[in-house]
């Protein structure tokens, strides 16, 4: 059956339609996908995380990520800040969590404080603005001078100076006013060197004693000093107190943190006292300076939770790291070297990564499954790289962390990580996804216009006349191979409407037209161009007029990943006395696929059901695929095959100007097959370059039908007439099209069965 030009031009009816772009409009043949990452927002608990198994686009992320934030408008609060803080152990650092954007504030309040801390302390020791310690200081000035006068006047009673040292006091004997030397006390008679040692010895008894009294009044006025010391931290640390305390008035966690942080402080500080501020400034730099905080999570611009794509998720983005530097020969560290990954600054939101991109790090991959598994981040994940160099290493608590986890790849990945890692399942309970292809209704057409219109107005793009979006939707349906749908691709669409407008800013038009997308859309490449030569130059041979016996031009696809186009071939039979076998040509020189040599074993059984009453078939059929040289597989040639084994057998001509394509079953129904549109094209196109297409057509399963979605060129041909489309249901349509009256056809095979039948 000969298809009509309105059964195969494509039409496309659109009404004008204004799509309103306010806020983001969910497609509806999205919505299940976005119903389904909604339904994962929404479920507060363990494993609700997504696989959205889907083709990557920046445009899809984009939507992806615009629909989530605004979910989180008006469902969730200001995330919080993240800080790591440093108490009294600098190697353990603990985290605290905290009001959005008060992470900063509270890592100067911790500087304020230390810089109030130290200069405080150093008026405390040197300023005369404290009463009470002064008179406690002259005080132990004077008992000091009082009973050290008493000492040396002891002694010079006895003899002897005085001489102040670390230990305490030593004891010189004087003769006439001067120090005695080594010399004149060798000369002294002995009973005059006992009596100094007896008196050296009581005064050592003395000073000791006076030693002890010192220290006590000491000890004693040192005490109050501290007393009053921490009063003196009341008073001067008030200001600063309350202001922490209003501005972190709702983050406890934080109030706690600063409240210990002072009150560890002015103890420590206070237990160092000694009255010289020389002898305690080092220890209280320390004490004060050993608190630090690192905001790991700054959250001050952001009212809503993150939604982060990762688009490197290996381990250290992922998870985050702890720098080093090098400190003659050793590696050291602290609080301030540790950096957030994504996970962190995720939190409280959505992280976003292509599985694929994941998975290409297994250590990022096992690192983030414990990450959902125990709910927390915890920076000791390196820690056997770390212990086999030289590190002063930190050991910071793990960090709680919430949020959900969106990953976008194919199938194939879906199925292996579902089959094969058992804690997948668990992990990503959810999978989203859809299928691209509409049906061209209503609600679809606006989908379709309203992505088009999108994609405009994202590119800076001129607009679009009807005619154009009629011929992107034609292009669409193309891909989607169905004249009654539509697959929908923004990546696609975009490639096309990018170059379109760039031709049409150099044409300056004021709109993108029909020609200017069949322009950027039909680019032809070098390699098909050069098959064409090959055709012209007959180094490929192909006829395409007249008729021949056991000859036919089948049609084949040939498929580059970046370019697919039809390239119809010359498909051979010949047959001799046998036993009804098959010789396949291209199985014999190891150059046919599995599904070949099903299709051909099939031509064996539908051959016998056609011809079955006769037991055995007399003869043998010998096919081949003419100059091919790479392997042939699929099942589409079947139809051709077989017609030319009939036309062999018969001995009755094949027509050379109609192209087949189909797939046959054992009862000669005739199946559909795929890339009819391309098939049908490269024959046209052949046909043009070594001949013309008059009277020219190709036979295609009439189940293909609904597929047709031809270029403006055939379609024009075939409004004129010049070029024509038929179809098929069984291998006796098909016998009728390419040979002849079906009856004469099988009549005249009985006649060459019944010359063989005599041979044997």
């Amino acid at each position: 059956m000969e298809l009509s030009s309105h059964d195969v031009i494509y039409e496309f009816k659109i009404d004008d339609l204004e799509i309103k772009e306010d806020k983001f409009n969910v497609p509806e043949y999205k919505r299940e996908v976005y119903k389904k990452i909604k339904t994962a927002l929404e479920i507060d608990k363990e494993g609700y995380n997504v696989y959205l198994v889907d083709d990557f686009s920046k445009m899809k992320l984009k939507n992806i990520k615009k629909y989530i934030e605004e979910f989180y408008i008006g469902k969730s609060n200001k995330p919080q800040d993240i800080c790591y803080v440093i108490k009294e152990d600098p190697e353990k650092p603990y985290p605290i969590f905290l009001s959005g954007g008060k992470g900063y504030i509270l890592k100067k309040t911790v500087e304020d404080l230390q810089k109030k801390y130290l200069n405080s302390i150093y008026n405390f020791y040197n300023g005369a603005c404290i009463e009470e310690k002064d008179e406690i200081i002259d005080s132990i000035q004077v008992e000091r001078h009082k009973l050290v006068s008493e000492l040396m006047e002891s002694a010079k009673e006895k003899g002897f100076k005085i001489k102040s040292t670390e230990g305490g006091f030593t004891f010189v004997p004087i003769k006439s006013n001067n120090i005695m030397t080594e010399l004149e006390y060798d000369e002294l008679e002995e009973n005059k060197k006992k009596d100094i040692l007896s008196k050296v010895s009581k005064l050592k008894i003395q000073s000791s004693k006076i030693l002890d009294d010192l220290k006590e009044i000491e000890i004693r006025g040192i005490e109050k000093i501290k007393y009053i010391m921490k009063d003196y931290f009341k008073s001067e640390l008030q200001d600063i107190k309350f202001k922490y305390k209003e501005e972190f008035s709702e983050d406890m966690e934080v109030i706690n943190f600063l409240n210990e942080l002072c009150d560890e402080v002015e103890k420590d500080v206070c237990d160092t006292y000694s009255m010289i501020y020389e002898n305690d400034e080092e220890a209280i730099a320390e004490i004060i300076m050993r608190y630090d905080v690192n905001v790991l999570v700054d959250n001050t611009i952001n009212d809503i939770p993150n939604v982060i794509y990762e688009e490197d998720p290996n381990v250290i983005r992922l998870m985050g790291s702890i720098d080093y530097k090098n400190q003659n020969g050793t590696y050291i560290t602290d609080v301030s070297f540790i950096k957030a990954g994504s996970i962190l600054k995720a939190n409280e939101g959505c992280l976003i990564m292509k599985a694929s991109d994941l998975l290409s790090s297994p250590t990022a991959y096992y690192n983030l499954k414990k990450v959902i598994s125990s709910g927390e981040i915890d920076f000791n994940y390196n820690k056997g790289y770390v212990e086999l160099i030289s590190i002063s290493g930190l050991d910071p608590r793990p960090i709680k962390v919430k949020e959900k986890i969106i990953l976008i790849g194919d199938y194939e990945t879906y199925d292996i990580l579902y089959n094969y890692d058992k804690d997948f399942k668990k992990m990503f309970k959810i999978k989203a996804q859809y299928n691209p292809i509409l049906n061209t209704t209503k609600n679809h057409i606006e989908s379709f216009i309203s992505s088009i219109k999108k994609i405009c107005e994202v590119n800076n793009l001129k607009p679009l006349d009807k005619n154009a979006i009629k011929e992107l939707a034609k292009i669409s349906a193309r891909k989607a191979e169905d004249r009654n749908k539509l697959l929908i691709n923004n990546e696609d669409l975009s490639k096309v409407l990018v170059i379109a407008n760039n031709n049409v800013k150099l044409e300056e038009k004021n709109k993108i037209s029909r020609e200017d997308i069949i322009k950027a859309y039909n680019d032809d490449d070098i390699i098909k161009e050069e098959v064409m030569e090959y055709y012209k130059e007959n180094m490929i041979l192909i006829n395409v007029n007249g008729r021949s016996i056991g000859q036919i031009n089948g049609l084949s696809i040939i498929d580059l990943g970046y370019i697919t186009f039809g390239k119809p071939i010359r498909i051979t039979c010949s047959c001799y006395k046998g036993e009804g076998e098959i010789i396949d040509v291209e199985k014999q020189s190891e150059l046919s696929g599995n599904i070949h040599n099903k299709s051909v074993n099939i031509l064996k059984g539908c051959i016998s059901h056609i011809l079955g009453k006769y037991n055995v078939i007399p003869v043998n059929f010998h096919l081949s695929f003419e100059q091919t040289y790479s392997k042939i597989d699929g099942d589409s040639a079947s139809v051709a095959e077989f017609i030319s084994m009939i036309s062999a057998l018969s001995n009755m001509p094949i027509r050379q100007n109609i192209a087949v394509t189909g797939s046959l079953n054992q009862f000669g129904e005739v199946q559909p097959i795929g890339g009819v549109n391309e098939k049908i094209e490269g024959f046209f196109k052949v046909c043009k370059c070594i001949d013309n297409v008059n009277n020219k057509g190709v036979l295609i399963p009439v189940s293909n039908k609904n597929n047709l979605v031809l270029n403006s060129e055939v379609e024009e041909a075939i409004r004129m007439k010049k070029f024509h489309i038929y179809t098929m249901k069984n291998i006796k349509e098909a016998i009728e099209i390419l040979i002849g009256d079906y009856d004469k056809v099988m009549e005249s095979i009985k006649k060459e069965l019944k010359k063989y039948n005599k041979r044997m």
